[in-house]
Order: structure tokens, then C-alpha cells, then sequence
């Protein structure tokens, strides 16, 4: 999808939306149905359509990506679209690496690690009221006598 060109992107974009989200594509063909006639000065603050056809994206830096409907990387359209990996896939990453770098890093230290023990272990080390040392930690109940 050319980013460059908005007719050929929103041609792009509504063609996947019809494939993927039918319903969606016929929510928003009603939507656009019911806009005014002055819906670009509305909308976009130009007088023509045509005129907001040359409007910068608000963020340079973020482009618009296709939803991946197929996660597979090597045929991810996003992916292809942003040449590097997609947000979809930049996220699954970071989760993957996440959950599975600690396992790593346990059977790197001890081979006989069970995975059951290593998400135990990272378990109580998020609870907050878990101590490793003397088990869980309960904030003592203060009688009335005494704060009074």
C-alpha cells in the first residue's frame, strides 16, 4: 500500500475492510452516507474534498498499517507495508521475549528447571505482599484501643 498516494491507500485500506470486517466497511459506507455537504470543513477544516486530499498526517512518523489478518510473518502485509516488523508483530515480540526470556535464562543457570517452577518463582516476585524469605506478608490489624 502506497502511503503516498491517499486515493490508492484509502482504495487499499476499504478493499481489505470489505474482505476482513464486512460489517465494519458497511457501517462506515452509511456513515459517509449520512455526512453533510459541508463535511470537509466540518471534518477537516478545508472547503473541498480535493483540498484535503494534500493534508500532512498528524504524526509523520506514524504510518498507517494494515491490521495483519494473517500473523504469519513472512506474509504479513503490514510487516511488507513498514518494511520492518508491524506494531502487531513488534508487540508479540516484546510479549514473546517477556515470557519466555526468563524461562531461558532459568534452564541456562539449572537444566532441571520446570517451567512450573520458573512461573511460580516470577509470580511471587511480582506479589507485592510475597516474601521469598518467610512467606506471604500480612499488614498487621491495629485494634481501635490502639488508635485511639
Amino acid at each position: 500500500m502506497s502511503l503516498d498516494d491517499p486515493v490508492l491507500a484509502a482504495e487499499n485500506l476499504w478493499r481489505r475492510l470489505v474482505e476482513h470486517q464486512p460489517a465494519v466497511a458497511a457501517a462506515l459506507g452509511l456513515r459517509v452516507r449520512e455526512l453533510p455537504q459541508d463535511w470537509p470543513q466540518r471534518e477537516l477544516g478545508v472547503f473541498r474534498p480535493e483540498a484535503a486530499l494534500r493534508l500532512e498526517p498528524s504524526e509523520q512518523h506514524q504510518l498507517v498499517e494494515i491490521e495483519p489478518y494473517d500473523t504469519d510473518w513472512e506474509n504479513c502485509g503490514a510487516c511488507a507495508e513498514v518494511s520492518d516488523p508491524c506494531r502487531f508483530h513488534t508487540g508479540y515480540e516484546t510479549g514473546y521475549k517477556a515470557l519466555h526470556q526468563p524461562l531461558l535464562d532459568a534452564m541456562a543457570l539449572d537444566q532441571t528447571v520446570t517451567v512450573a517452577a520458573v512461573l511460580q518463582r516470577l509470580a511471587e516476585n511480582n506479589d507485592p505482599d510475597h516474601d521469598t524469605d518467610s512467606g506471604p506478608q500480612v499488614a498487621p490489624k491495629t485494634s481501635e484501643k490502639a488508635q485511639g
